[in-house]
């Protein structure tokens, strides 16, 4: 490879790594917004640009910034084009994430029935059996000797692991011909100084949430942030608010370590989910959202003698987006592939007392 072919790859990694160091400089003062409104941090799978431009012309510290970020997230989350894809054309192709799939199906299941205690304690098992994966598989721990500290560092192995694979890559890139690029020491130096403030801009954006948070050690201490793993999976009488905006804030999380394992195994940080699959659950999850209204008096009544117990949480309604994907014609052939479907799965429901 000649030197100037080098050079030219060299300024076009470099120019594309500045701009992408821009871009997250300017979602820093977003994310600012965010935390400061009780919202965390920006999840680089779920916000795009029309979100991100809305949050960054809200007041920091302010009820009403609160309620239209929730607004925001909640308008995207009942957008079922994007959520009905998260599972199968993200999580599907990620080897740590993979094994948890059907059980993160369950958690967003829950959420649109507005089970939202259920969801909660189904998805953040998912989130640490994930990180238990990575630290068993890459990082030498075994179940037993995995402590809660370790938990927490795994977010920086994580860190550190794509920096380093990163630098390695750079060491065997080929240009388009699949000629081998000859970087030298001071060039990759550079590129890799590149990527490691990208990502340390990244990780920090979860860093107060992970640290500060969901894994703060409670003994001792009143809890001052109202979403911890200990307190929630175990009961410790404290007064949590099970809503769809404290799912979504865990939900963020396991977002943004789908897209971290994502670019650690090299796959593409794009959705891959087929297009029938994709339509097939986007109605499904449609008629179970309309469903689901027909029983939230039932569930009122069920659980108004509770002294936790909000009704508010049950009559909230989020709006979901009508799905114009596919032709009438495609929709109407789908009705009635379903139908079919549908009767052919009743006729083989079994009595298990039979």
């Amino acid at each position: 490879m000649s030197e100037q072919t080098t050079n030219y790859y060299f300024n076009l990694y470099k120019r594309s790594d500045q701009q992408e160091i821009e871009r997250l400089k300017r979602f820093e003062n977003i994310n600012e917004i965010l935390k400061q409104n009780d919202w965390l941090f920006i999840s680089p799978i779920f916000f795009q640009g029309y979100e991100l431009s809305a949050i960054s012309k809200l007041k920091p510290n302010d009820q009403v910034s609160k309620s239209k970020i929730l607004g925001i997230v909640s308008k995207k989350f009942y957008d079922l084009r994007f959520t009905a894809s998260f599972v199968e054309g993200y999580c599907v192709r990620c080897n740590y994430v993979k094994p948890f799939s059907k059980s993160i199906e369950s958690s967003i299941i829950y959420v649109f029935q507005k089970d939202y205690e259920g969801s909660i304690k189904t998805i953040i098992p998912i989130i640490e059996g994930v990180i238990r994966k990575y630290l068993i598989t890459e990082k030498g721990f075994s179940t037993e000797t995995i402590r809660m500290k370790d938990l927490k560092n795994s977010f920086k192995m994580l860190k550190n692991d794509l920096i380093s694979d990163y630098i390695e890559n750079l060491k065997h890139s080929k240009s388009e011909n699949n000629e081998l690029l000859n970087f030298n020491e001071k060039q990759i130096e550079e590129l890799s100084q590149l990527q490691k403030e990208y990502y340390e801009i990244w990780f920090s954006f979860v860093d107060d949430f992970v640290n500060k948070s969901f894994y703060l050690n409670t003994s001792g201490q009143p809890l001052t942030n109202e979403i911890n793993r200990h307190s929630i999976l175990h009961e410790f009488g404290l007064s949590f608010n099970y809503n769809l905006e404290n799912y979504i804030k865990i939900y963020f999380l396991l977002q943004f370590m789908t897209w971290a394992f994502l670019r650690k195994e090299n796959q593409s940080i794009l959705n891959e989910i087929s297009n029938y699959r994709y339509f097939e659950k986007i109605t499904a999850y449609e008629r179970l959202i309309e469903l689901s209204k027909n029983t939230l008096y039932e569930k009122h009544k069920i659980l108004q003698n509770y002294d936790d117990y909000d009704e508010n949480i049950l009559k909230e309604n989020f709006i979901k987006n009508k799905n114009y994907e596919l032709p009438k014609k495609h929709i109407i052939i789908h009705k009635i592939i379903t139908k079919i479907d549908k009767l052919f799965w009743k006729t083989n429901i079994k009595n298990p007392n039979r």
